[in-house]
């Protein structure tokens, strides 16, 4: 890497997904960064430190990730911190 270490390129298509607060209040991160929570929910993999920008270009970062079956079929049940 060099230059601009905060210039982020499109790698993925677009993912069905659904996401959800996990609470109202913002809270501490790395760095001094203070961000809400968010679980998402995903047939499509993703993995820690993964950018994901939604319909309303909310923008996500990827913190916690788990991979679950339920019933026979696989899904990620992800962290995200509002970036």
């Amino acid at each position: 890497m060099t230059g601009n270490k905060t210039t982020y390129t499109q790698v993925g298509d677009a993912f069905a997904a659904h996401i959800q607060p996990l609470g109202d209040k913002y809270g501490q991160a790395d760095m001094g960064r203070t961000g809400k929570t968010f679980r998402m929910f995903t047939l499509t993999e993703v993995r820690i430190g993964d950018r994901i920008t939604d319909q309303t270009t909310t923008k996500y970062e990827c913190y916690g990730l788990a991979k679950q079956k339920f019933r026979g079929k696989t899904h990620y049940e992800a962290l995200l911190r509002s970036a």
